[in-house]
């Protein structure tokens, strides 16, 4: 039975262990050699934190983790994730580049993420590629 104004998150999910990646999503891009953003949600059901340290994608030459300090935007080498916590990668606050695109995304397609924690924990998830509205409409703020 449907609940009237609820819907499933448009985006990808996964989960390995304590930690889990959901609302994983990519905004259309023309390319090759164009940017897109990538937005998720990451939920850290553990007693420690974990920290992001890197993350990489097929479909770009380069992916890199930035985060939005004084109204600009500025790569950074690793998050924290605390423990019982998440971690918003939402428009304002934190995002995945992925720049030099070897190919455009468009509506429809799915782009794989592959997300690299300390201690050694890999999460891979496929993120759907959607207008920039459509995107960030499910996101949580």
């Amino acid at each position: 039975m449907a609940i009237p104004g609820c819907h499933a998150p448009s985006g990808g999910q996964t989960r390995a262990g304590d930690l889990t990646v959901s609302h994983a999503v990519v905004t259309a891009a023309p390319g090759p050699g164009s940017q897109a953003s990538a937005f998720l949600v990451l939920e850290n059901g553990g007693e420690t934190a974990v920290t992001l340290v890197g993350v990489r994608s097929p479909a770009a030459r380069t992916t890199q983790v930035h985060a939005i300090t004084g109204g600009r935007m500025q790569p950074v080498s690793r998050i924290a994730v605390p423990a019982r916590g998440r971690l918003l990668m939402v428009p304002g606050r934190y995002h995945l580049m992925l720049d030099s695109l070897i190919r455009p995304l468009a509506l429809g397609d799915s782009v794989p993420l592959e997300l690299q924690f300390q201690p050694a924990v890999t999460l891979s998830v496929r993120a759907p590629v959607l207008r920039y509205g459509d995107a960030v409409k499910d996101l949580p703020r």
